[in-house]
């Protein structure tokens, strides 16, 4: 059966575009802001802490904020309902 896994996205805000190019060997570059110079990167969550040392060792690399997501879902208490699921309960698929 096919495993979610958990995922995370890093905003990382370079000095210049031309390196955007190489945020590719860290994950998965989803979008890229040509005005505001920042590139939005997918990740799996056990890579991230050592992704992340990696990338504030860069010249290139100014800043790095990571996607509140998971602590907002925990204060808001959406863990028990996850996307693929679909908005339903485990009841539900059980009957």
């Amino acid at each position: 059966m096919f495993e979610l896994q958990a995922r995370t996205s890093l905003v990382v805000y370079v000095s210049s575009l031309r390196q955007v190019r190489q945020l590719k060997r860290y994950g998965h570059v989803d979008y890229v802001s040509k005005r505001m110079r920042y590139a939005v990167i997918y990740m799996n969550d056990e890579l991230v802490e050592e992704t992340v040392s990696r990338l504030k060792q860069l010249k290139f690399v100014r800043r790095i904020v990571r996607s509140p997501r998971r602590r907002l879902a925990e204060l808001l208490n959406l863990d028990q309902v996850t996307p693929a699921q679909g908005g339903q309960s485990q009841e539900e698929d059980e009957v």
